[in-house]
């Protein structure tokens, strides 16, 4: 997408840590926490319990996990001075399309099938994207099935994405093992706000 620096801001690091997150145990707390990054403008709420992990990608800005799913925060500058931007973000989030699903973040999958895109709010009404995907991740003769949920919105000099997911080594196990966790996801990724400009 012109004005976002796609290499690497728009990859994941799936790949590096995939293994790491098939394998993590903790309880969640009922409570809730916000982080609210300054620096990187976004703010961010999930159970109070959950892992707080360090970071192994610089374009990641904030990686949580419970026990099965994991949430990544990627925030950055848009340049809307590059040629092809679009001057009018707000116009371009509400327009955004199954296209530009798979261009700006279907690359970073060996496969990826998006689905249930839907144009939300966020608190003062400025448009932020959300869709799920189906996606296959391969590392050397391995391969991994995984199921996340986005929200992905560019607002005024920003941009930026949540994505939590789950990952395991089946299709079939993805699938029973997003089921009781699909309310909890959506409550996250609903949470992510990027900084007003």
């Amino acid at each position: 997408m012109p004005g976002i620096s796609r290499a690497p801001a728009m990859r994941f690091c799936f790949l590096a840590t995939a293994v790491g997150f098939l394998v993590y145990a903790t309880a969640a707390n009922p409570a809730d926490k916000t982080v609210h990054d300054q620096v990187n403008g976004f703010s961010l709420t999930f159970p109070e319990g959950w892992i707080n992990e360090s970071l192994t990608d610089e374009e990641i800005r904030l990686s949580v996990k419970s026990a099965d799913l994991n949430c990544m925060v990627s925030a950055s500058i848009y340049i809307p001075s590059a040629q092809g931007s679009q001057s009018d973000t707000r116009k371009f989030m509400e327009g955004w399309s199954m296209h530009n699903w798979k261009r700006t973040i279907g690359s970073s999958f060996s496969t990826a099938d998006f689905s249930n895109d839907r144009l939300a709010r966020f608190p003062d009404g400025y448009p932020v994207r959300l869709a799920d995907v189906d996606f296959t991740v391969r590392r050397e003769s391995t391969t991994f099935y995984g199921h996340s949920r986005f929200a992905f919105s560019v607002r005024g000099a920003r941009y930026g994405y949540v994505n939590c997911n789950v990952m395991a080594q089946s299709a079939e196990q993805v699938t029973q093992m997003w089921g009781p966790l699909a309310d909890q996801a959506e409550r996250v990724v609903s949470s992510f706000v990027l900084d007003t400009p």
